[in-house]
């Protein structure tokens, strides 16, 4: 199982000294072989990952390339002149990076929900153009220190490359995170809601069927609900066709809530060191379909209907 670099920061000499291990880029002409021509691209420039040796995207001239460790210690600048105290796990994933800050202190409490969460951002910086530089919400709920993502919160951010706002990434850095870091409203009306929904069990199992078409990704959340999966494959047909049944009949359920549904999710995604950077990035936005999204709206799969 391949491994990716990961680092755990307390201050800013921490950061600085775990970025100089992220891989840099440059922007390099583009060649191509007419004949027995070289000629130069004019219109075009590539992205070279030094560290890997390898072209990463071909973009326009006017692209802004932000290096990993330019925008993650800039980040920990602005973390600093804020006063904030925090900490950093930063990924590194091929030509992306992503940093987890979690500020200390600085903690939700939800009296009437029982719950309490630590607040913090995602930061992500792509070379390949799989991501632009964002800012994205990020919460731990501390029941069961699930981490939330949170891409469609008013707060979230995501800035292109060839925007010329990141010319300056340290004046972009420090308006940028002081206008996102005190504003949270928005997570206790979607908890609060998606704790009130009662949905069947089998429409639950339905409802992840859809989200995850891959079975271990699948067997993983419904594992965390006290589920399984059965594959059986007819033997007239030889297609397959999957049934759900209880670990332990003693934990059944005849309900759940989306809530539950987006906490087995969050926690899969959490606690399993086999899962990449990208891919959980990716599978929190399907988690936090089922968080924001009315019961009636949630898609099910082969045709179920909810209502």
């Amino acid at each position: 199982m391949k491994t990716y670099p990961k680092y755990v920061c307390h201050n800013l000499a921490e950061v600085q000294k775990a970025t100089e291990n992220l891989n840099k880029a440059k922007m390099v002409p583009i060649q191509i072989e007419d004949g027995s021509i070289i000629k130069k691209v004019e219109n075009w420039k590539g992205v070279y990952n030094i560290s890997q040796g390898k072209l990463c995207s071909v973009v326009v001239p006017f692209y802004n390339l932000v290096q990993h460790k330019e925008y993650i210690d800039n980040f920990a600048v602005a973390l600093d002149k804020l006063g904030l105290k925090y900490k950093m796990k930063i990924k590194a994933q091929g030509n992306r990076v992503f940093a987890d800050v979690e500020f200390e202190g600085r903690n939700l409490k939800f009296e009437k929900l029982n719950e309490e969460f630590t607040t913090g951002i995602r930061i992500v910086n792509s070379y390949d153009k799989t991501a632009g530089v964002s800012m994205v919400p990020r919460f731990t709920r501390l029941a069961c220190t699930n981490g939330m993502i949170l891409t469609r919160n008013e707060k979230m951010l995501s800035i292109k490359h060839h925007q010329k706002i990141l010319k300056e990434i340290t004046s972009f850095v420090e308006k940028r995170l002081n206008n996102i870091i005190n504003t949270y409203g928005d997570l206790q009306n979607w908890v609060s809601v998606s704790m009130k929904d009662s949905i069947e069990w089998k429409v639950t199992c339905k409802i992840i069927e859809k989200l995850f078409e891959q079975l271990k990704h699948r067997e993983e959340v419904l594992k965390r609900l006290n589920l399984s999966v059965i594959e059986v494959t007819d033997k007239k047909t030889k297609k397959k066709s999957v049934t759900y049944v209880w670990n332990d009949e003693k934990k059944k359920k005849i309900k759940f809530t989306r809530w539950e549904i987006y906490n087995a999710i969050t926690d899969y995604l959490t606690h399993n060191e086999q899962i990449t950077p990208h891919i959980e990035s990716l599978f929190q936005k399907r988690a936090e379909k089922v968080l924001m999204t009315p019961l009636v709206e949630l898609p099910v799969a082969k045709g179920d209907i909810l209502g």
